[in-house]
């Protein structure tokens, strides 16, 4: 018997050691396909009010619009229909997978950021931002994106694997947008290729005139590299809690979230023009943002925004350390 027990150690330390030794990224248990089918399947649990049909970690994590939620409240609730609007990012290096998408809730449709963690063929971590529909200037998005339909195409084209970008300098060329926009002089600026576009909660906010805009500069109507050389948006005070946790190499993208603080001071705008216009915000407010960036040949193309208006100075309940 002590034979044979010195036997089955040796070779259950063998197996140990083996599985030890073994590279075993997330990419090995999950690829871009596997990772946009745990979108789904969180989707089609969320519609069904059924968090335990997933493969969730013991210890899995889920925030919504910065708050902390266990895995049946909040929109896991009040999901009713997933909606047609895909656009997902995947990122099978490190086992994370984003989305920007339409989903239903109660009838009536909502935009949603969310970003998920794979470990092991299991959901280790869920982040949903969701924009629900209001009166706003940007309407309802949900709806407005839904008719949109489909993504940009740009978003789902695969870069030739000479032409892919590392890691560290996309998320430089990503982070470079918020650096050239918090605190805005015009002098500072994101690498924007000419033919860059940029919806945020589904309106188009670049390349789009305004007939009127009560005297102001018609920001709306500049390209992404005038508005950012304007100075116009320095009434964004900061950009804080910066994150870049999905970043596809195979389509250029990168998976954004942080925090637009603007502290409502009615300081004149200087803009680069040398003419002088008011702030548009007369008190605190914090958005709560998603951007999706598509980078190629080290400029960003296309971007697609997922925001909220949440307490001012806000921070995320969990990821924000």
């Amino acid at each position: 018997m002590k034979l044979k027990s010195a036997a089955i150690l040796t070779a259950m330390s063998a197996l140990a050691a083996s599985l030890w030794m073994t590279p075993a990224s997330a990419s090995d248990r999950c690829d871009r396909a596997c990772l946009d089918g745990m979108v789904n399947k969180v989707i089609d649990a969320m519609v069904a009010h059924d968090p335990q049909s997933l493969p969730l970690e013991a210890d899995f994590k889920y925030t919504e619009n910065g708050q902390r939620l266990w895995a049946g409240d909040g929109l896991w609730a009040t999901a009713s229909k997933a909606g047609k609007y895909k656009l997902y990012a995947a990122d099978p290096e490190d086992g994370q997978v984003g989305f920007i998408g339409t989903i239903f809730e109660n009838g009536k449709p909502d935009l949603i950021a969310l970003r998920l963690k794979v470990t092991y063929g299991l959901i280790k971590e869920a982040e949903a931002i969701v924009a629900r529909g209001g009166s706003g200037p940007m309407g309802s998005p949900g709806k407005t994106i839904e008719e949109k339909g489909h993504p940009r195409k740009q978003f789902l084209e695969t870069v030739p694997p000479k032409e892919r970008m590392s890691r560290a300098d996309l998320v430089r060329v990503a982070n470079s947008y918020f650096t050239g926009l918090g605190g805005n002089t015009g002098h500072n600026t994101a690498p924007f290729a000419k033919t860059c576009e940029r919806w945020e909660n589904g309106m188009q906010t670049t390349n789009n005139p305004q007939p009127s805009n009560n005297g102001g500069p018609d920001i709306l109507g500049m390209t992404c590299d005038q508005q950012q050389k304007s100075g116009w948006f320095s009434f964004v005070t900061e950009i804080r809690n910066r994150r870049f946790p999905v970043v596809d190499r195979e389509r250029g993208l990168v998976l954004s979230f942080a925090f637009f603080d603007h502290n409502g001071r009615r300081t004149p705008i200087h803009m680069t023009n040398g003419k002088t216009t008011a702030s548009p915000l007369s008190a605190p407010v914090t958005l709560e943002i998603a951007e999706l960036f598509e980078i190629r040949n080290g400029k960003i193309d296309q971007i697609e925004a997922v925001l909220n208006s949440v307490p001012y100075r806000m921070k995320s309940a969990v990821w924000d350390k």
